[in-house]
């Protein structure tokens, strides 16, 4: 009798992780936008390269595709530190654990391989075609935005 109460009650307390779990997974339409195939214009207003975001567990990521005009497939980030030091731009994670909070991607770092210097960032979608992603020092005042357009 005490075996079944026990497996009764995992049997409960499993589901109700189930459902906990797939409500927490729940992201608003503008947290989804900012999952896709992305143009990074500069601030000049040229192209820059190209990113993929995706999410892995619950936390937003972003890869590089293609890199900007004037590199080339085979260059590295040897301004880089860690991890990161001599990998080569293409291919490589540069956004990484952002979470939510409301409708932004909050807290997570990015990887500037012009200078090799790591960021914290925040994330937010304008509309489902725009991303904008500000990376900053300490404060987010002290940062600087980048406006990324949905490659279709």
């Amino acid at each position: 009798m005490r075996h079944r109460f026990i497996c009764g009650v995992a049997v409960v307390l499993l589901g109700l992780l189930a459902v906990g779990g797939a409500h927490a997974q729940e992201l608003t339409q503008k947290l989804q936008n900012a999952v896709g195939h992305w143009q990074v214009v500069n601030s000049d207003g040229t192209p820059g390269g190209k990113v993929d975001t995706y999410l892995e567990n619950g936390k937003l990521f972003g890869k590089v595709t293609e890199v900007r005009p004037g590199r080339t497939p085979k260059d590295v980030c040897d301004k880089c530190g860690g991890e990161y030091k001599n990998q080569l731009i293409l291919g490589m994670v540069l956004m990484r654990n952002f979470h939510t909070e409301g409708d932004d991607w909050v807290d997570g770092t990015v990887v500037d391989p012009e200078n090799g210097k790591e960021y914290k960032g925040k994330i937010w979608a304008v509309g489902k075609d725009a991303l904008r992603m500000r990376g900053y020092i300490g404060i987010s005042l002290l940062g600087r935005t980048e406006n990324w357009v949905r490659i279709p």
